[in-house]
């Protein structure tokens, strides 16, 4: 069986960060990296959390390694827009969608269950 879950993060705080990027270490740790298919999508402040320059090197390296894992880290452009945002301020790794609120329907269509953080 495999796991799908969608993360949603609309608030620029450390603690939202920690919060999503905790849930998806937790569910791959309890069902093993084979079995889940996950995704982190952030809005409207949430880009904001992944401001390059602005992580420590212990949640960059978490992020990183969850990437590594198949983690997806969806962005709202909409959001980067109105937070006068561009691509190049994010960290690396992180894919921009047109809407995150779209983008967390699709996913949820598709069968992911979804969590906020």
């Amino acid at each position: 069986m495999t796991f799908r879950l969608v993360i949603h993060v609309n608030d620029d705080s450390r603690e939202r960060l920690t919060a999503a990027i905790n849930m998806a270490y937790n569910l791959i740790d309890v069902v093993g990296e084979r079995d889940v298919d996950a995704a982190i999508v952030f809005n409207w402040r949430g880009p904001a959390a992944l401001l390059r320059g602005g992580l420590d090197n212990y949640t960059r390296e978490r992020i990183n390694e969850l990437l590594g894992m198949g983690v997806r880290v969806y962005v709202c452009s909409i959001s980067m827009r109105s937070l006068g945002l561009r691509k190049e301020d994010l960290i690396e790794g992180v894919e921009l969608v047109d809407s995150g609120v779209k983008k967390i329907v699709e996913l949820q269509s598709q069968g992911y269950a979804y969590v906020k953080a």
